[in-house]
């Protein structure tokens, strides 16, 4: 195949089944997190069991815990598998990228 040649239907096909199941499988990932670290009402007390800090911490928004600020990034990806999985509405619109990107460990895309 020539240098920026086109794909046919057939590699389109394999891409978007490829993405989909990818999309699903992460999904079902956070969803399974979210079930490990909220199954049992648990939440904090398990972050902080783990070993998450319950301190106030200067370098977390609003001067949150660790503890706190990783539930709520659990809670952040939650929501968007719960609807993915159409079990939750979000509205209004809410930018989880941005929100998220405080986690991304300077893995920016370019």
């Amino acid at each position: 195949m020539p240098v920026g040649a086109t794909i046919g239907s057939s590699q389109m096909d394999n891409i978007i089944t490829s993405l989909a199941v990818q999309l699903r499988e992460i999904m079902q990932d956070i969803a399974d997190t979210n079930l490990s670290v909220n199954g049992q009402g648990q939440g904090l007390a398990y972050l902080q069991s783990i070993g998450y800090s319950n301190v106030a911490n200067p370098a977390n928004p609003n001067n949150k815990s660790d503890a706190q600020y990783a539930l709520d990034m659990i809670s952040y990806l939650n929501t968007v598998a719960a609807v993915y999985f159409g079990t939750a509405a979000q509205t209004p619109a809410y930018n989880f990228n941005q929100q998220l990107s405080a986690v991304w460990g300077g893995r920016v895309v370019t």
